[in-house]
Parts: C-alpha cells; sequence; structure tokens
C-alpha cells in the first residue's frame, strides 16, 4: 500500500475517532438510550482498530520505533490516556460533576496526539 494513502487514511480515521466519541460523549448527556444501539457499540471499535492498525503500518513503514522516537511514545501514553478517560468518562461517572472533566480532557488527548504527529515533538507547544 502506498504510504501516504495509508497515512491520509490513518489522519481520516483519527478525525472519524475524534468526533464519533464526542457525539458519543454529548448522546451520553442528552439520550443515553440511543449508546446502547448495535451500530455505536461496534463502530468506534471497528475505526479505532482500523485507526490503530493503520498507524502501526506506518511506523513499521518509516522504521519508527517509539525507543528512539520520542514523539511516538508520547502519542502513545497519550493513546492510552485517552482510552483511560473516555471509557471512564462514559462508563462510570454517570451523574458526576467530574465527568463533563473526565470527557473534556479525554477529548483534549486526540488534539494533543495530532499537535504530535504534526510536529514531530514530544511537546509539541
Amino acid at each position: 500500500m502506498d504510504y501516504l494513502v495509508l497515512k491520509h487514511a490513518h489522519a481520516g480515521l483519527a478525525y472519524l475517532s475524534v468526533t464519533l466519541f464526542a457525539a458519543r460523549a454529548a448522546l451520553s448527556y442528552a439520550r443515553p438510550a440511543l449508546l446502547q444501539g448495535k451500530a455505536l457499540r461496534i463502530a468506534p471499535h471497528l475505526i479505532d482498530t482500523l485507526l490503530l492498525a493503520a498507524g502501526v503500518t506506518l511506523a513499521v513503514l518509516a522504521g519508527f520505533s517509539p525507543h528512539n522516537q520520542p514523539w511516538l511514545a508520547a502519542k502513545l501514553v497519550a493513546l492510552v490516556a485517552y482510552i483511560a478517560l473516555g471509557s471512564i468518562g462514559l462508563k462510570k461517572l454517570h451523574g458526576s460533576p467530574w465527568r463533563a472533566v473526565v470527557l473534556a480532557l479525554a477529548l483534549a488527548m486526540p488534539l494533543y496526539m495530532i499537535a504530535v504527529a504534526k510536529t514531530k515533538l514530544a511537546w509539541p507547544f
């Protein structure tokens, strides 16, 4: 597969993943019952699996390793934080005043990852 095509697919999947997460976060407040639909339970896993596969493939094709590329290690740490915060925010904090804070922090992680990807700096700000 062409590297540039894969890179654009990865970026598109990242934007789709974040948009879907934001929509799910909003639905968790407005219409939580909709989150139980089959499509909203399966689509995030499918999109995120494709996103991760594209990212790993890009890293392998480019010869990048988190051991010698601090920016890639930073993206992976942010990915784990995104997953943890998103899961906690969507599943465990119903009714808590901290829920909005945790969901906002979860949404900040992909923004950080995008900035890191564009600058190749672990601290892009």
